[in-house]
């Protein structure tokens, strides 16, 4: 689990590079989750606190939207982000 007192963001996104980017970015403000598809999203959010995800709209086989709309759904106090 994210042990940090910093905010935690789940950065989505198929293309690791992008996903490294981003986190390079905001990582000084806070702790930073990688996933490179839904599934290791979804994972991460059952055994993670998250309070906000950046996701990338194109994604295979599941798009960003979708990951987002089952979110919403299952966890609706997370503040979601689409990114393209």
């Amino acid at each position: 689990m994210a042990s940090s007192a910093l905010p935690a963001i789940l950065v989505v996104d198929d293309e690791p590079q992008s996903v490294e980017a981003i986190a390079r970015i905001i990582e000084d403000e806070f702790t930073v989750l990688r996933a490179t598809n839904a599934q290791q999203a979804l994972q991460i959010l059952e055994n993670e606190w998250v309070q906000a995800i950046l996701c990338d709209q194109r994604m295979e086989p599941r798009t960003g939207l979708d990951l987002l709309m089952e979110v919403r759904e299952r966890w609706p106090d997370v503040i979601r982000l689409i990114i393209t």
